[in-house]
């Protein structure tokens, strides 16, 4: 059975997820992966145990991890790509916090 590896990529660190198998279009590991630093959007490389890239996605997003008892236990991530509209309203979001942070210093002065 193949293994994988995933590489999750930020704007300021990477994150590696080795030894995991695949579920259909999930991928599986024994143990629970903990996602607490993960960016909301980054990008995702995934390479099966020969070194071939079997997936790769230049922005996607962690939809859930979730427990399946009936598989021993096992832990199922699902990714999907972040859609064009998703990074416009992301980008529009940062643009209005940053503009709302600048009023704010500036009423303070």
């Amino acid at each position: 059975m193949d293994t994988y590896t995933l590489t999750i990529t930020g704007a300021n660190e990477t994150f590696t997820v080795p030894d995991l198998t695949m579920n259909g279009n999930n991928y599986v590991s024994e143990a629970k992966v903990d996602t607490t630093a993960w960016p909301p959007m980054f990008k995702l490389t995934a390479k099966d145990s020969a070194g071939n890239t079997t997936d790769e996605y230049a922005h996607a997003k962690l939809l859930q991890q979730m427990q399946y008892n009936w598989d021993g236990g096992k832990w199922y991530l699902a990714f999907a790509p972040v859609s064009e509209q998703e990074i416009t309203n992301l980008t529009l979001k940062a643009q209005v916090e940053y503009l709302a942070m600048i009023a704010d210093a500036d009423l303070e002065v």
